[in-house]
């Protein structure tokens, strides 16, 4: 794998947690049940930051990810709601090397996450049997790790939208936060429908050569690397024109990516380049206006 090469080392993975998680809570809501979630901060960036999540070694590298956790209400025993914002991230390589710049990977805020948590408890990971606190955290992980691993070698993300999509599937029906949901609003489960979709293949061979043959050789082949990044852009065109224009997927992308690709084709020729962003991205429009406008 591509993902593995550009660090060198192929080698299995013996007890290494190769996911970094920075896990931020807010009790504002929730004050009065403070105590008892003294440690649930703690608790799940440990059982996030201590699992073996793949069997690749990555050489020390570590897939860099926060969640910021809002708890929205509290009962009088150990249930709780809360939101919260995901966000990843993966550096932007010069050759083999490492540069000081990192691409934003994956932003998304779900709104939806009920679950119990007792203080003390351990939490474990069993992915046979449904939790509703570590189902969520292990969607999340496995996201990340789909979007990362794709990004380096194509396709290769497979595997890990598989399993976030398989803790879709078996979570209960009337489980708040799992629902298949309808129109453009976001829905973990149709999320990964949209990614696992052979007709949005086109998306991901795109966000392989936005990454790995766009941002990665920008350095010393600017002029293929904005070949190869217009190569998404293009695909989501067709895509959106022939499939469904308001796929969560799409949306995502655009959320996730906007500031950077006002920001990146600044150094292209073509400025045409916006008015196809502004076209297949209206939501940010005012965004690429302003890069016009800086040039």
């Amino acid at each position: 794998m591509l993902r593995l090469l550009m660090i060198f080392i192929t080698v299995p993975l013996l007890g290494y947690a190769q996911v970094e998680c920075d896990v931020s809570v807010n009790f504002d809501q929730v004050s009065a049940a403070k105590e008892k979630l003294v440690h649930f901060e703690r608790d799940v960036e440990n059982y996030i930051n201590s699992q073996k999540w793949s069997t690749d070694d990555l050489g020390g590298e570590k897939i860099k990810c926060t969640i910021n956790i809002f708890f929205t209400s509290a009962s009088d025993g150990n249930s709780y709601k809360a939101q919260a914002f995901i966000g990843s991230s993966r550096p932007i390589y010069v050759g083999k090397d490492r540069s000081s710049k990192n691409t934003p990977m994956l932003r998304i805020f779900d709104d939806k996450w009920d679950f119990v948590y007792v203080d003390g408890q351990p939490l474990f990971r069993n992915e046979a049997i449904y939790d509703p606190l570590t189902d969520f955290l292990d969607f999340y992980v496995y996201l990340i790790l789909g979007f990362d691993y794709d990004s380096y070698d194509k396709l290769s993300g497979t595997e890990y939208f598989r399993k976030a999509f398989n803790l879709c599937n078996q979570a209960p029906s009337n489980a708040s936060g799992w629902d298949r949901g309808t129109g453009s609003n976001y829905s973990k489960y149709n999320l990964l429908e949209e990614i696992l979709n052979p007709n949005n293949q086109p998306f991901r061979e795109g966000w392989y050569s936005y990454h790995f043959k766009g941002l990665d050789l920008k350095a010393t082949k600017p002029g293929k690397a904005y070949e190869n990044m217009l190569f998404l852009i293009n695909n989501i065109v067709t895509l959106k024109q022939s499939s469904n224009p308001r796929a969560i997927l799409f949306k995502n992308f655009f959320d996730t990516k906007y500031g950077e690709l006002a920001e990146v084709f600044k150094g292209y020729g073509d400025k045409s380049v916006y008015q196809l962003l502004i076209q297949v991205d209206q939501a940010h429009q005012t965004a690429y206006e302003d890069a016009i406008k800086t040039e």
